[in-house]
C-alpha cells in the first residue's frame, strides 16, 4: 500500500480533516489522533512519499525545520510539563510503520509518562559491518551533500 489513493494520510489532506497546527511550502504539522502525551505533534510531507528515503532534498529541510519550530513551541507552551522531547520516524513495516505516509513524530516526554523505549542489550554487540559493506555505504553516501 504505497499508492496516496490507499493512503489514511493522504486522505485527510485532500479532505482538510487534520488538526493543523502549521501549514509549510511542502509539509504540515498536525496533532496526532492517538496522541501518546499530550501535544503529540506528526508532521508530514503533503506530496505522498511512503517514507524518509523517498523525500526530497526540500522536504527533508523544511521536515526537520518543522519539527524544530514543533519542540520549541511545545516547550514554549507547556512548559515544564515538558521535560523532553522524542523525535521518532519509522520507516517500512519491520519498523512499525503504521501508515505509509513517511511522518516525523514530535512526542513531549515526562520523566514519569510511563513510555519507554527499551533496547535489548542482551542481543550486543553485534559483530561490525564487513570492510566491504562499511566500504559500499561510505561510498553510497557519498563525500558532499
Amino acid at each position: 500500500m504505497t499508492d496516496s489513493d490507499d493512503c489514511d494520510f493522504c486522505a485527510h489532506l485532500a479532505a482538510d480533516s487534520f488538526d493543523v497546527v502549521f501549514r509549510g511550502d511542502l509539509v504540515v504539522a498536525v496533532l496526532d489522533a492517538h496522541p501518546i502525551n499530550p501535544g503529540h505533534v506528526l508532521v508530514l510531507p503533503t506530496r505522498h512519499a511512503p517514507d524518509f528515503a523517498a523525500l526530497d532534498d526540500g522536504e527533508v529541510t523544511e521536515l526537520a525545520r518543522v519539527a524544530q519550530r514543533a519542540d520549541r513551541a511545545l516547550r514554549d507552551v507547556l512548559g515544564p510539563v515538558v521535560e523532553g522531547t522524542n523525535l521518532l520516524m519509522s520507516n517500512g513495516v519491520a519498523a512499525d510503520q503504521g501508515v505509509p505516509h513517511a511522518h516525523l513524530h514530535v512526542v513531549p516526554r515526562t520523566s514519569d509518562d510511563g513510555f519507554e523505549f527499551r533496547e535489548d542489550t542482551t542481543r550486543y554487540p553485534h559483530p561490525p559491518l564487513a570492510p566491504g559493506d562499511r566500504a559500499a555505504i561510505a561510498a553510497r553516501m557519498g563525500d558532499t551533500l
